[in-house]
């Protein structure tokens, strides 16, 4: 955030604040908005309290006092607000206790499915019409398909029992880090036949495990949805075409999205992809951290040591991969700043995200 910015942004900030403080309507959504501004992690103030570290000595004091006044605002606004809906459901709830026993008894809810199934399931059938079909793999992996055949170095830092969760006494047996050993696991499947199939192209959906602390933007474990396509002179136009259409119908038409380089060992050239912000549309705001994109995933031809490794000619073959993390996505979509969140079962924050009907 720059200095100069300052007090624009206080000021966007404030009226955003106070225009969704109305909206809430139970105390989990008034919970997400005090950890989406006021909260010790990525909220609004947390961002200034790192610029004040960074500010000239001379404008420290002003600094800090105007993020005080702010948060102080905020906590304020947030009590009452939380005070308004505690007396609220306490009416409601006394209002229950006064039930007429010649009425039919209430129904329960019905289940649902989760928000990170239900979110897999829009993606699947994103690039199903495109040709895709899913292919899934054990989530406890050998050493080979998940580092090996993926061209994974054996010094890279990702092989490390600090990174890696790795099975007592089976050195060479490991969770998952990744979905990328379906891809192993489905090349070597199908290589036989590639030919007379024409290609191929996949998805691979699951949970993978890596040693992360828990906090809310992290975790042990997670969910990544992973494509592959294999096919006759496939190039990066071909991959940014079906992101560019991914991206579209999951965000919607007036979707723009970005590639950056980047390197991952199993593509070259590899690639980062961000959408524009589908809340502030570009403008920025907290989710997109004011750079008016966000990253989605990550991308690129597939390296032919991969294609070697799994019995397919990369003088014949090419294709493209892609990865993306379904919490990330989640995330940002339903605006929920912390991934604990989708994990916890809490019904009333399914019940919010629709998962309860």
């Amino acid at each position: 955030m720059n200095l100069s910015l300052l007090p624009s942004e206080i000021e966007k900030a404030a009226t955003e604040f106070g225009l969704l403080l109305e909206k809430c309507s139970n105390l989990d959504a008034a919970m997400r908005l005090k950890g989406q501004y006021i909260g010790r992690e990525d909220s609004f103030v947390a961002q200034m309290m790192g610029l004040l570290r960074v500010a000239p000595k001379e404008q420290k004091r002003e600094l800090g006092a105007t993020i005080n006044e702010l948060k102080s605002i905020w906590e304020n606004a947030l009590r009452d607000r939380q005070s308004l809906l505690v007396e609220e459901r306490r009416r409601n709830d006394a209002s229950a206790l006064a039930w007429d026993n010649t009425l039919p008894p209430p129904m329960p809810l019905k289940g649902a499915l989760h928000p990170l199934t239900s979110l897999i399931d829009r993606l699947v059938e994103i690039f199903r019409p495109l040709g895709y079909h899913v292919e899934e793999g054990p989530e406890a992996e050998t050493e080979e398909n998940n580092f090996d055949g993926l061209n994974i170095p054996a010094d890279h830092p990702a092989r490390g029992a600090g990174d890696t969760f790795y099975f007592a006494g089976h050195q060479e047996l490991l969770l998952r880090t990744h979905t990328s050993p379906v891809q192993v696991r489905t090349l070597k499947k199908l290589a036989p036949n590639i030919g007379k199939k024409g290609g191929i192209r996949f998805l691979a959906p699951g949970r993978v495990y890596r040693k992360d602390e828990l906090d809310p933007t992290h975790s042990p474990m997670f969910h990544q949805l992973e494509g592959m396509l294999v096919g006759r002179d496939i190039g990066m136009h071909h991959l940014k075409g079906t992101l560019a259409y991914a991206m579209k119908s999951l965000f919607g038409s007036e979707a723009d999205i970005r590639f950056r380089p980047s390197y991952f060992p199993f593509v070259e050239p590899g690639c980062e992809v961000d959408v524009r912000c589908p809340l502030c549309f570009g403008k920025g705001c907290r989710v997109c951290k004011n750079s008016g994109w966000v990253e989605i995933l990550g991308a690129g031809l597939v390296h032919p040591k991969v294609f070697v490794y799994a019995g397919i000619d990369p003088d014949i073959w090419s294709g493209f991969a892609f990865g993306m993390g379904v919490e990330r996505i989640a995330m940002m979509v339903s605006q929920t700043p912390d991934l604990r969140l989708f994990f916890e079962n809490d019904q009333r924050f399914l019940a919010s995200m629709g998962g309860l009907g």
